[in-house]
């Protein structure tokens, strides 16, 4: 066997790892090492299931589906709102209605002594106008309640939809949302009516009033810790449902939440706060409707409760949407995909 005979070559001249520095170039001149040195730039490591990950894919994902499906929601809401403002014209502004607002404008309903008080008899009329008023609002009332439950499914599958056909595939989860949402609801009613049982057994059995209210109390602080434990295991599934492949969401949401509750509990109080103050924003001028008259308050009224709605629905779906993004580790959502 025969060995190369001299040393061999030296590397051409150019920037190599410095072996002195850890990520640091180094010159090498074809000879030798010089004493030009540059700092090696590396990209740096952000943990995908950080707190500042969370925000930022939040806020890029309510920016995409405000642009996508902003209008939209604004325009069924305001749909939905105008529903409501011609059911309380349609009550307000019937005989009785017109009767009721007579009556009010009359007197001050309620100040006793004060020289513009009403009667005692115009006060029973007043109540029973008011009772005859409600029971002719049933049917609006109910009619107007599914409608809100199902534009709300619909809103919350239509902002976490996938960018291609979002609106049918909106409208086709529309029952699993809802299902899924009344699933987690019965689920807290449970809880309540369990912790409600030992104080109706104390007071059957005779209980003084001391064991009722330590057992009521009791039952109640229990109640709200098992509702807030719930709320952080299944606050995930109305999207999970909403984006579709796992059913109700109920089981993939308390599988996603299993080992990171107080993480998972963390980012929802956050996305709820947000939500709540954007809500609360659009809200905030909704009083100055009160100087232009009972139609102009009422349209200005629905008009920003359907702002306050959407704002609501998109930051809670974005937020949602984020938290099960970083659980699972797919560092991206359908609403985040075309961000």
């Amino acid at each position: 066997m025969s060995w190369p005979s001299g040393p061999p070559p030296m590397p051409p001249p150019g920037w190599y790892d410095d072996p002195e520095q850890q990520w640091t170039w180094r010159w090498w001149d074809g000879t030798r090492w010089s004493h030009h040195r540059a700092p090696m730039w590396v990209a740096p490591h952000r943990d995908p299931r950080s707190f500042s990950t969370f925000f930022e894919n939040s806020v890029a994902a309510v920016k995409a589906a405000v642009r996508r499906v902003g209008v939209l929601l604004v325009v069924v809401w305001l749909a939905l709102g105008a529903l409501a403002w011609l059911a309380m014209v349609a009550v307000f502004g019937s005989d009785r209605g017109r009767e009721l607002r007579d009556l009010l404008r009359s007197g001050s309903f309620g100040t006793d002594g004060a020289a513009d008080a009403l009667t005692d008899d115009e006060v029973d009329r007043v109540w029973e106008l008011i009772r005859q008023l409600v029971v002719e609002a049933i049917p609006w009332l109910i009619a107007l309640g599914v409608l809100l439950v199902v534009v709300a499914a619909w809103s919350v599958a239509l902002v976490a939809s996938a960018p291609d056909h979002a609106v049918g595939h909106a409208f086709r989860r529309v029952p699993t949302v809802v299902a899924s949402g009344l699933v987690v609801f019965s689920l807290v009613v449970v809880v309540w009516v369990t912790a409600a049982l030992p104080v109706a057994i104390v007071a059957l059995a005779g209980g003084g009033s001391v064991a009722i209210v330590s057992t009521a109390v009791f039952g109640v602080l229990l109640a709200s810790v098992l509702s807030f434990w719930l709320w952080g295991r299944l606050a995930l599934a109305s999207v999970i449902a909403a984006t579709g492949g796992h059913g109700l969401g109920v089981r993939r949401s308390w599988e996603l939440t299993r080992s990171g509750f107080w993480y998972v509990v963390g980012r929802l109080i956050v996305t709820g706060l947000i939500a709540g103050v954007t809500s609360g924003l659009a809200n905030s001028v909704n009083g100055f409707g009160q100087f232009f008259g009972l139609v102009v308050y009422l349209a200005l009224a629905c008009f920003l409760q359907a702002i306050a709605a959407v704002a609501a629905t998109i930051v809670t779906v974005c937020g949602h949407l984020a938290i099960v993004d970083q659980l699972e580790g797919a560092g991206s959502s359908p609403v985040t995909a075309d961000a």
